[in-house]
């Protein structure tokens, strides 16, 4: 029961980040990255599920008429099947590539479904918005990963350092 208030928490607080300085047309993936280590530490049919509902939940927040954050946020379960299998979970600056990767899955969607409404500000705008995006991701994950891994901890729930150990359960 615990788990399920911390994922809830978690979440809640992302999405709303992420909305507040969506607002302010700033794309931070913060979302995508707690769907990560989620996705990492209690599985892929995990990240699908929670993954679908907050996507749903940024679509509605943001007045969005075609629901792709929800997929954005699903495709997130395919980057952690990828870095679960090839990556490293103990090393802090790996976790550069999947904050990366992150970042444009969460993204790209938007943007290739709203491009003729983003080509007003101009198409500098649009790449800039999918910069800040990859750099975020990249530098964000990997202090993101230390937070909850310490929260998980100083719960008593499953940690992300340990999801390489439990990859039959993952897969």
């Amino acid at each position: 029961m615990i788990t399920a208030c911390y994922i809830f928490v978690v979440l809640f607080m992302s999405v709303m980040l992420e909305v507040m300085l969506g607002s302010a047309n700033v794309i931070i993936p913060l979302t995508g990255m707690s769907l990560f280590y989620f996705s990492m530490v209690y599985g892929w049919r995990t990240g699908l599920f929670l993954g679908f509902f907050s996507g749903i939940a940024v679509d509605m927040l943001f007045g969005r008429e075609v629901p792709v954050s929800a997929l954005g946020f699903m495709a997130v379960s395919g980057v952690t099947a990828f870095w679960l299998l090839k990556g490293e979970t103990k090393d802090f600056l790996l976790h550069v590539f999947p904050g990366i990767l992150t970042g444009l899955v969460t993204i790209l969607p938007v943007i290739l479904v709203y491009w003729k409404d983003m080509m007003l500000c101009g198409t500098g705008d649009v790449f800039m918005l999918l910069l800040i995006a990859l750099v975020s991701g990249a530098l964000l994950l990997p202090f993101l990963i230390l937070l909850l891994d310490f929260l998980s901890e100083w719960l008593g729930m499953e940690l992300y350092r340990n999801a390489r150990e439990n990859i039959e359960e993952r897969i």
